[in-house]
């Protein structure tokens, strides 16, 4: 697969589009006002404990409360594929471990959205680029998309090496085949940054910011810009010259990835970004068969309707039908992405009678959403024939950083 970045500075936004193949798989929208807090730690004070519904609200210094679960305040445990495992039985009530007026250091994990105010948790996570710090955990975790098992153990024993004592890792997907200096640099530079945070959580008012993640463009950096990166393009002459003169520092070898975008036409309407992005606004898409799909939203929930359109296929109706659907499992695993859709997601396929269409079905979409960065798992199919799937909530979707057309 090849894949391009392309990283469009205004100067009201900035946008970011991930293309694959040539293809726009994925498109995120910063606002220069009203950035996202995800990553962001807070040293905030407990407002108010609420034991029936087991959370508590923090004040961070923001508009609205931080809002904080009994899971997320329970200590980190990873599995071996650096899962975090959070227990679901015998919780205890959260007034026995908060108290109002308490000070704690919590991190946003969700931002906020209507009237809610951003989720955070105590267990801080800190991302390198080939690992990730969890300052109260111990044991180390390897990225289950790293499959040959020699390579896991080689990880494995490197992390072992450099792990800072009560502290806990994950080594990610991007650590794959990489030497043991890049990986032992990556999680020294994350304990230095762990200690710094500390320092800053001792003094200061509360509530306070002390520690602001990477906006954007770090983001992208940090994500995306590696030796598997076709190019990164800036169309921004003064952002180009910073990522140069990071890359100077931290990484050279990925200085010839990055290219600076000085044609006279606009970047994201030469490669086809601005059609993608109006088509991930509409509640409409159509297939290239003829069939498309229909997107709506409610609170609880995304639903989307997967309709034959002008496809009549060449045969009978069931195998019209698996024809479809399969094309429309593709386009439902891109939008998904496209549109940065998250929690519920509810899929109206076309009526399959054949157990095996349903079943490859339910298997090639669970193959389409794979290369989702963001956990994503299709759940299954209902005996109303709906297929169930989730998507991790994160940030805000794609819609509220744009108009949508009608």
């Amino acid at each position: 697969m090849i894949k391009d970045v392309l990283v469009d500075v205004g100067s009201k936004e900035i946008r970011l589009a991930i293309l694959e193949d040539g293809e726009v798989s994925e498109i995120q929208i910063e606002k220069n006002e009203g950035q996202s807090l995800v990553g962001n730690i807070y040293r905030g004070k407990v407002v108010r404990v609420l034991s029936g519904m087991q959370s508590a609200f923090i004040d961070i210094g923001i508009d609205k409360n931080a809002y904080l679960y009994v899971k997320d305040v329970l200590p980190a445990k990873c599995d071996e594929n650096g899962d975090l495992l959070t227990p679901t039985d015998h919780l205890p009530d959260i007034s026995e471990l908060l108290k109002p007026g308490r000070e704690i250091t919590v991190q946003v994990i969700k931002d906020a959205l209507g009237e809610k105010g951003p989720r955070v948790t105590t267990l801080i996570s800190i991302a390198g680029r080939y690992t990730v710090l969890l300052p109260q955990d111990n044991t180390i975790g390897i990225s289950k998309r790293i499959e040959n098992q020699e390579e896991c153990q080689r990880l494995k024993s490197i992390a072992e090496a450099f792990k800072p004592d009560k502290a806990g890792l994950i080594v990610r997907t991007a650590a794959e085949n990489i030497n043991e200096g890049l990986l032992a640099d990556d999680i020294n530079a994350l304990s230095s940054l762990w200690e710094s945070i500390r320092e800053r959580e001792i003094k200061g008012r509360v509530p306070r910011l002390i520690y602001s993640e990477p906006g954007i463009i770090g983001h992208a950096i940090r994500e995306h810009l590696s030796s598997s990166v076709n190019r990164f393009l800036v169309n921004h002459r003064e952002t180009y010259e910073k990522i140069i003169s990071l890359l100077n520092i931290e990484a050279p070898d990925l200085k010839s990835r990055v290219e600076y975008y000085d044609k006279e036409y606009d970047m994201f309407e030469y490669y086809h970004v601005q059609s993608a992005l109006k088509e991930a606004l509409s509640r409409k898409v159509w297939l290239k068969s003829g069939a498309y799909l229909v997107f709506d939203y409610t609170e609880a929930l995304t639903v989307i309707d997967v309709n034959s359109g002008k496809f009549v296929g060449k045969t009978d109706l069931e195998q019209t039908a698996y024809e479809i659907n399969i094309e429309a499992a593709n386009a439902v695993a891109r939008q998904i992405r496209l549109r940065n859709l998250s929690g519920i997601i509810i899929v109206d396929f076309i009526d399959m009678h054949k157990k095996e269409h349903r079943e490859q079905l339910i298997q090639h979409l669970r193959d389409a959403v794979k290369a989702d960065k963001i956990q994503t798992v299709v759940v299954g199919m209902t005996s109303l024939g709906l297929v169930e799937m989730t998507r991790k909530k994160v940030r805000l979707p794609l819609s509220k950083h744009c108009i949508v057309p009608k």
